[in-house]
């Protein structure tokens, strides 16, 4: 089954980690867009504010049925260590049953654990089951270079997944619960 890949990007990178993904996995692609961006010299002060409670901003309906996907990775950067609103906004109106998220953010830090375990919760909560996650460090970073950390975070992806269907079932459960490297 084709997996989808859902992003919100305010400066391109996480856009470009997206199409890296979509391109080596043959995935859907769906940019969330907010419905009213904030001006832009405004936006880490309000977005990182509502990030750091929260809160989701308002976005464009969705117009792709999820029911199709198995597999959804979900893309943000992070704002305070945490997803951006607007992926907020997606997670918290997704009914996630029966589907395994891969969450995945670009970041200008080194540190995604709390944006992935911000993440996690409000996934959790939508009924889904993170099956695994990578972050980018892309701050001061070339494209060329993202378009590498992504390809080889994808390769990983496959690597894991591969070694994780070929597992004896009493094995799967252990490492289903582990993180992407």
């Amino acid at each position: 089954m084709k997996p989808l890949v859902v992003y919100y990007s305010l400066t391109g990178k996480t856009k470009l980690v997206s199409q890296v993904i979509a391109e080596a996995l043959n995935a859907t692609l769906l940019e969330i867009k907010e419905t009213k961006p904030v001006p832009r010299p405004f936006v880490y002060l309000i977005g990182g504010f509502a990030a750091t409670i929260n809160r989701g901003g308002k976005i464009n309906p969705i117009d792709v049925d999820l029911k199709q996907y198995e597999t959804i990775f979900i893309g943000s950067p992070t704002w305070n260590s945490r997803p951006a609103p607007a992926i907020n906004s997606f997670v918290y109106q997704t009914n996630f049953e029966g589907r395994s998220i891969i969450p995945f953010f670009t970041m200008g830090g080194d540190n995604a654990e709390k944006a992935l375990a911000n993440i996690t919760a409000k996934i959790e909560r939508s009924q889904g089951k993170v099956a695994g996650s990578f972050a980018i460090t892309s701050y001061k970073v070339s494209d060329a270079e993202i378009i590498v950390r992504a390809k080889e975070a994808i390769k990983n992806y496959r690597e894991y997944h591969y070694s994780i269907n070929r597992v004896e079932e009493p094995n799967r459960k252990q490492a289903g619960g582990e993180h992407l490297p």
